[in-house]
């Protein structure tokens, strides 16, 4: 039995996750969903401690890479290694973790604004009102029809199949903004999207978006949509 040992040691503005003892059954032993709830609240970076981690071997860390390369997709968050295992194995990092607080302490989060429902038919309606308030505030024209029409659709097929509480998330992203709506139900989407008795769903989602994807949260998922102004 591995006795890797985690501990999240704060989780904003920056996340900061210790490690201590072996490093070869990290993501098995159920570090992978740790880091994906540090992760989804939307930090300005994911900093991990490993001045206490074996690392025999460098593959070990391989798994660092793998979720560095998710976290830039959603929520385009930087994943560093903090420790002598950041230059040995020639992982994005720096040498101790106070030297990476050094840069990231003061780091500005992008704005954002969120909002929590309860999975009822009046859902949709709620967050379209939202998105809109929150894009008014901002000064942003252009996408705000289609962002409501998209957050609907997400808001719908969560209240349908998560069935669980959801928090919409409206945020600065870039030049434009990034909707997201976090669930308790399945960590992921269906590798082929079935067709919805709507005759919209997430389909329409993936054919009016820049950019759009799902990721995991460790209690369920999140969906996100990004337009740009």
């Amino acid at each position: 039995m591995s006795n890797l040992i985690w501990q999240v040691e704060q989780r904003q503005p920056a996340a900061i996750v210790s490690l201590t003892g072996p490093s070869d059954a990290a993501v098995r032993e159920g570090l992978h969903d740790v880091l994906w709830e540090c992760l989804a609240s939307m930090p300005t970076v994911l900093l991990l401690e490993v001045s206490g981690l074996e690392t025999g071997d460098c593959s070990a860390l391989g798994w660092v890479g793998e979720l560095s390369a998710e976290a830039a997709k959603w929520p385009a968050v930087p994943v560093y290694v903090c420790g002598h295992a950041a230059r040995r194995c020639c992982l994005p990092g720096y040498g101790s973790l106070g030297e990476a607080r050094a840069v990231w302490d003061e780091a500005e989060q992008e704005e954002r604004h969120s909002l929590s429902l309860r999975p009822v038919p009046q859902a949709p309606a709620d967050a379209r009102e939202f998105v809109a308030k929150v894009c008014q505030s901002w000064g942003i024209k252009r996408p705000v029809r289609l962002a409501q029409i998209l957050i609907s659709e997400l808001v719908s097929n969560a209240v349908v199949h998560a069935r669980s509480g959801l928090d919409v998330t409206v945020r600065r992203f870039g030049e434009g903004i990034e909707l997201s709506v976090r669930d308790d139900g399945l960590a992921k989407l269906p590798a082929h999207l079935p067709p919805d008795p709507r005759g919209f769903g997430l389909q329409l989602v993936e054919a009016m978006s820049d950019a759009w994807g799902s990721a995991p949260t460790g209690s369920g998922k999140v969906v996100w949509t990004r337009l740009m102004a």
